[in-house]
């Protein structure tokens, strides 16, 4: 089963669930647009954010995100090279409501941070649901 979403636009997840994965691909257009070349992406730092759409409220900071590559296009051709991914915990998810998200990329060169990229630019819309039921998988 596969328990990701590669809808960039939004995202759905149970109250106090773990999955799905929120991904994000880096498809080539957009990489061609910010010029984010593969050898910049071996030494990138890649965290999550999340605000409440209503207060503005932080409800996630800069945690941790997941940097994926797919080394088999021929296997697993619908997939992207590249994806940015989080995987929520159940008190991250503790509260249903509207959110917004966004992932970022710090490029790092020789240890020293050399630029950054905020994505997606519109915000992934994150809606966490009531639920009566726990989905996660440790």
């Amino acid at each position: 089963m596969d328990y990701s979403t590669f809808n960039t636009k939004s995202f759905i997840i149970g109250k106090n669930s773990t999955y799905p994965l929120l991904k994000f691909p880096l498809i080539q257009q957009l990489r061609d647009k910010y010029d984010i070349s593969d050898d910049m992406l071996e030494n990138v730092a890649v965290t999550f954010s999340m605000v409440d759409a209503e207060t503005g409220v932080y409800r996630i900071a800069n945690k941790a995100a997941h940097f994926l590559i797919n080394d088999d296009i021929e296997k697993y051709y619908d997939e992207e090279r590249y994806t940015l991914a989080f995987k929520f915990t159940t008190s991250q998810t503790r509260k249903a409501g509207n959110y917004l998200g966004e992932f970022k990329l710090d490029f790092i060169e020789d240890g020293v941070s050399c630029g950054k990229i905020t994505l997606p630019m519109n915000k992934i819309m994150i809606r966490i649901t009531d639920s009566i039921t726990k989905t996660s998988v440790e």
